[in-house]
């Protein structure tokens, strides 16, 4: 009898610690900050991004978190590609003035 009692016992205790509730230590500011996305395997313009929308939701002004030194001929390539591939991401899409009401230059 001694045996089965300090079994359930075991098993209670075990039970027990593992229904314990776990806290997170991070938060949404931490876990959203583009250093920590950055050493979490995100890229640069991942991190970026979310830097973008949490100024724009909080009202910030957009800053660009890299500066992108390219020289000339790479900038003709980018915007020869764009101007023929309408889809294609470029650095206005993330840092032009967004107007609620529509614009030409939206297109």
């Amino acid at each position: 009898m001694g045996v089965m009692r300090r079994n359930l016992l075991l098993v209670l205790a075990l039970f027990t610690a593992l229904c314990f509730q776990v806290n997170a230590t991070m938060t949404v500011e931490q876990t959203t900050d583009p250093e920590y996305l950055i050493n979490n395997g995100y890229s640069e313009v991942q991190a970026e991004e979310v830097l973008i929308m949490k100024n724009r939701a909080a009202g910030k002004p957009c800053e660009p978190l890299y500066e992108k030194n390219n020289n000339k001929f790479v900038r003709f390539l980018k915007n020869c590609y764009s101007y023929l591939d309408p889809a294609a991401d470029s650095e206005e899409r993330y840092h032009h003035d967004v107007k609620m009401s529509p614009h030409y230059t939206d297109l």
